[in-house]
């Protein structure tokens, strides 16, 4: 990968994840964590700034792939569709609905207590290409050993907090989890990685081979 576009993309990715979390984490904390957060005077303006965020996330995943080194390709890269679909999917598509829809629902006869008909079919092939893909990533982030440990422990972890269904503002938890190790994912394609990543270069090269 070019060295420009590489760090572009890193920094875009620590952006993202930086301003996702704070506009998610806003969103919620000022306006509430039921249904009335919808009808709230902020929920529009920091939801937008959370879509935002998710924007410059999805711009910088290709730094998944130079922060891996080339260890473990096919790994890295289904990880990164299993990141790419979601954020697409969920994140942006999905999220369209929470930030925008809802909000006009809530002042105008109010928020339907159920879910939208076949929104589950948008859903479900994303959740499943989360699942596999993050899983791999993990596993490939684990392996490689040129990145944080608990990084790979962290996206292992994502997909099972993503699929567990928790309400409000703790189903934004597998989202927090994976800003985190998206930002950390950044350091380490901009080569601030910690030293134990750098101390096990050459371990890891023998492990690729």
């Amino acid at each position: 990968m070019d060295k420009p576009f590489a760090r572009l993309t890193a920094w875009s990715l620590m952006a993202g994840s930086v301003v996702g979390t704070i506009g998610y984490l806003a969103a919620f904390l000022a306006n509430g964590n039921g249904l009335d957060r919808f009808a709230g005077s902020s929920w529009i303006a920091l939801y937008t700034v959370a879509m935002f965020g998710d924007v410059l996330v999805i711009l910088g995943l290709p730094a998944i792939v130079h922060a891996q080194r080339g260890r473990f390709p096919r790994l890295t890269l289904i990880g990164y569709v299993g990141v790419l679909v979601p954020m697409i999917v969920l994140n942006v598509g999905e999220g369209a609905i929470e930030g925008f829809a809802k909000p006009y629902f809530a002042h105008h006869g109010g928020v339907l207590a159920a879910d939208l008909p076949g929104l589950a079919g948008w859903e479900i092939p994303a959740l499943l290409t989360m699942l596999v893909g993050m899983i791999c990533l993990g596993i490939a982030v684990i392996r490689g050993r040129v990145m944080p440990i608990w990084v790979g422990v962290v996206f292992l972890i994502v997909p099972f907090l993503g699929l567990a269904g928790l309400p409000g503002i703790l189903g934004l938890l597998a989202d927090f989890s994976l800003f985190v190790g998206l930002f950390a994912v950044g350091l380490c394609a901009l080569g601030v990685d910690a030293p134990v990543t750098r101390g096990t270069q050459a371990a890891a090269e023998g492990v690729a081979a």
